[in-house]
């Protein structure tokens, strides 16, 4: 081989190294967005999970809330209805 086959096998020795370098880091970043991809399904599956506990919350609530102001007015008519404003 002459010098210069030499030195042009060099070069492509060069620039496979740089390519397998490279690749190593995209598999790299691969992992990443893997890994990535894993807490972002999970975070949204806690996300679901919130939001049904919050709307079971919310049913409750309207349902404490409508409950007592009904019993406040029936006891407003109970009282008015005995005579209660009439004294």
């Amino acid at each position: 081989m002459s010098g210069e086959e030499v030195k042009d096998l060099k070069d492509v020795r060069e620039r496979v190294v740089r390519m397998e370098t490279k690749i190593d880091g995209i598999i790299g970043d691969l992992r990443t967005a893997s890994e990535a991809r894993d807490v972002a399904n999970e975070a949204a599956l806690s996300v679901r999970s919130a939001h049904k506990r919050i709307d079971r919350i919310d049913k409750l609530i309207n349902w404490v809330g409508t409950t007592i102001i009904g019993s406040v007015i029936l006891a407003l008519i109970a009282y008015i209805v005995k005579g209660g404003l009439a004294q």
